[in-house]
């Protein structure tokens, strides 16, 4: 049901459509989402302290390495505008409990329902795009998404600081005072959802083939779910184009989630800098992805190898993390975090492009929830072996890395750098002798064979002058 017509501008495909209404709904749900995650951040850290904002991030990624794979088979088998409506409306419903959470095993519970609900939307809400653009638009419109998923962090961080500042509300005693100071900002979250769930709602039936092929439909019976569980773990293992570009983004969350965990003690323990250094360090990275993005969008009708284009962004990400960890200064980490910036969002982005062009509807949601199950997976893994990993490499290494928190970030960036290298590798081959296509190989055989052919009428021909 792709759209018809010319490629769009940028501005036209958010001021109406269908792609228009999702952008819209992603933009205000994810502005919700953020409020969400620096509330509940705050509210583990007075729960908890550091365990407690550890708890919090950790129970918002476990559910996704338990489950994504099938939620995948599920956004495949039915309407998945349905799917995304119903997790717009859970989080709706659930994120107000949050005001009741004055312990820290409440507060992984509802983040665990939370990021249930979350799950039941993401790989749907990426699977459909397609299905809302033409192709000459992937490119601006998967921009366009990543800037509403994270462009609005500093919307959702600036909304929480000022909600916050508002007066605390206790309904009589009803809310907890630990958490009175929150519960607006937790209101004003709900709310976000339900318009996004209204607007989700305006789309277009969004089924695939499988959900109306009565021997793959939705039967409730565990056998077929598993047999599609496994055509999507087989196509991601074969399609070694698909293969490669998840295990790269899985690769750039594994290295960059060392800043993410690293980043503020970099700053001053090691830059000796205040907590203002750490947010030009997190602005610059902001600003760079936003370049990198624009960038891509800018040239999308030249970028035709996308795969290749992700290759070299991911140099551009790994360059950019190794070369800030050497730096002394905070003004040389911003400037090389603006690098890192730069390639990660056009490796987002190009990524995510060359995922839609090339899986089909209907195993769009299976590799879309591998995609990000690994993702997670990945994130996790740098948050949990970052900081004991610090602790081990203290006095091994030399120079600027005999700083342990140094040589960590320096090794998540040469993470992203091999895979990065290990991508352009693998697409070795457009720098050689170019493969023919089946097609164009059939017409080179018919073509010599028709030349053969002639070649022996004349041959004939010849032998009977002679005769």
């Amino acid at each position: 049901m792709t759209q018809d017509g010319a490629p769009r501008s940028a501005f036209s495909m958010v001021v109406h459509g269908p792609f228009a209404r999702l952008w819209w709904a992603s933009v205000i749900g994810s502005t919700g989402d953020w409020i969400t995650i620096f509330a509940t951040i705050a509210l583990g850290d007075t729960l908890g302290g550091g365990t407690g904002v550890l708890m919090a991030l950790v129970s918002r990624i476990l559910p996704g390495l338990l489950l994504g794979a099938w939620i995948g088979v599920i956004a495949d088998r039915v309407d998945r505008r349905v799917l995304v409506v119903i997790s717009d409306l859970g989080r709706g419903l659930v994120v107000p409990f949050l005001v009741f959470a004055t312990n820290l095993p409440t507060l992984v519970a509802i983040n665990v329902v939370l990021e249930l609900f979350s799950l039941v939307g993401q790989p749907p809400r990426n699977a459909i795009l397609p299905s809302l653009v033409r192709k000459e638009n992937l490119v601006t419109a998967n921009s366009l998404m990543l800037g509403a998923t994270y462009g609005t962090v500093p919307i959702g961080a600036g909304f929480n600081w000022v909600l916050s500042a508002l007066p605390a509300i206790t309904l009589g005693g009803l809310i907890p005072e630990v958490t009175s100071d929150l519960a607006l900002a937790f209101g004003v979250d709900a709310l976000t959802f339900f318009v996004s769930a209204a607007l989700v709602a305006s789309l277009p039936v969004l089924k695939t083939k499988l959900a109306d092929d009565p021997a793959r439909g939705v039967d409730g019976e565990p056998v077929s779910a598993v047999t599609d569980l496994v055509e999507g773990a087989r196509f991601f293992w074969e399609r070694r184009s698909v293969r490669r570009v998840i295990i790269g983004m899985t690769a750039a969350l594994i290295g960059g989630g060392t800043m993410i965990v690293l980043g503020k003690s970099f700053v001053e323990n090691v830059l000796r800098a205040d907590q203002t250094g750490f947010f030009a360090l997190v602005t610059t990275m902001g600003l760079g992805a936003g370049a990198g993005i624009a960038t891509v969008s800018l040239y999308e009708s030249r970028l035709v190898r996308r795969d290749l284009v992700f290759a070299v962004s991911l140099l551009a990400t790994g360059v950019g993390l190794t070369a800030a960890s050497l730096t002394a200064t905070v003004s040389g980490a911003a400037a090389w975090m603006t690098v890192m910036g730069f390639g990660a969002g056009a490796a987002y982005v190009m990524g995510l492009t060359h995922l839609h062009e090339q899986v089909s509807d209907e195993l769009r949601g299976r590799v879309f929830a591998t995609l990000f199950g690994l993702m997670r997976i990945g994130l996790f893994v740098s948050m949990a072996m970052a900081p004991p990993l610090r602790a081990l490499l203290s006095g091994v290494g030399i120079g600027r890395l005999s700083n342990p928190t140094r040589l960590v970030i320096f090794l998540g960036g040469a993470v992203i750098i091999l895979s990065g290298l290990a991508t352009l590798w693998s697409l070795r081959a457009l720098f050689g002798r170019p493969k023919l296509g089946a097609e164009a190989r059939d017409i080179l055989a018919r073509a010599g064979e028709a030349r053969r052919s002639r070649l022996r009428r004349r041959a004939v021909g010849k032998e009977g002058e002679e005769s």
